[in-house]
């Protein structure tokens, strides 16, 4: 099942380096051109051969995990669900992480992408029939005109690559931060900040120069925090790279505010 998910929907692919399709050689996936890739037995595809290594790392990747799973998203995974069109053909997470709202979120056929191969380990992990690939957002593994509906989660977006893979009616679901979010923790930061707030105007602006924006909906939640939901939320955030672990007093992060936009867009 781990491979055989790949070939089953192989005509849903395409080679990342060169566009073109895919056909089953033993069990491999080559192209015309000859650019070969095995799906491991783990359940995932490794479309980046010379990937650098990422501060995004398995122990953020597991901290983030164990947070998603926590509950602390329900109410954004809710709202994305809400928007999502009923039974989507083809559904891609671009920008998946380690796989947990691409699970809960997960409808048809369903691809995540990731560039770091211990997200999609992780994802994989246990098996499942999501797609798991790791590629570049800017050269995504997919047919022109497959899917219905790109979530793009917290996560860099390439919309011309958007563009490309989606059907002419298909949404784009883009997941954004909003002012608040994981205010705590920027306060906790202080100086070791560039900025002490956050704005999304220029995300916002951006996507609706390249898309339709059809609309925006915001969920704001304040939670507390047990002292291992603390250490684990300092540990999957971006917010603390560069910062001495020791140097953060998790003992005084005893609340976290999970404040999201969610951007609903279609082609133009």
């Amino acid at each position: 099942m781990s491979a055989e998910k790949f070939f089953t929907h192989i005509d849903l692919l395409r080679c990342p380096a060169c566009g073109t399709a895919f056909s089953q050689q033993d069990r491999a996936l080559v192209c015309k051109n000859g650019h070969t890739f095995d799906p491991s037995k783990k359940g995932y595809v490794h479309f980046l051969p010379n990937a650098r290594p990422s501060k995004y790392d398995a122990a953020l990747f597991e901290a983030r995990r164990r947070i998603l799973e926590g509950g602390f998203y329900d109410a954004v995974i809710e709202a994305i669900r809400a928007r999502m069109p009923a039974d989507p053909a083809v559904v891609l997470d671009a920008g998946c992480g380690d796989g947990t709202f691409t699970k809960a979120l997960a409808a048809g056929v369903t691809v995540g992408v990731d560039n770091s191969k211990d997200a999609i380990a992780l994802a994989a992990r246990g098996g499942n029939p999501i797609l798991w690939t790791v590629a570049d957002l800017t050269r995504l593994p997919l047919a022109d005109g497959s899917v219905d509906v790109i979530l793009n989660l917290f996560s860099p977006a390439h919309y011309g690559e958007f563009r490309r893979v989606l059907k002419p009616d298909g949404l784009l679901l883009k997941l954004v931060p909003q002012s608040g979010y994981l205010g705590e923790i920027r306060a906790l930061m202080g100086d070791r900040l560039r900025h002490d707030s956050y704005a999304n105007d220029a995300v916002v602006s951006h996507l609706a120069a390249q898309f339709h924006l059809l609309d925006r909906v915001r969920v704001t939640n304040t939670f507390s925090l047990t002292p291992e939901q603390a250490r684990d939320f300092l540990a999957m955030t971006p917010l603390t790279f560069g910062a001495d672990p020791s140097s953060l007093d998790a003992a005084a992060l005893t609340a976290v505010t999970v404040d999201a936009e969610l951007l609903i867009a279609k082609k133009q």
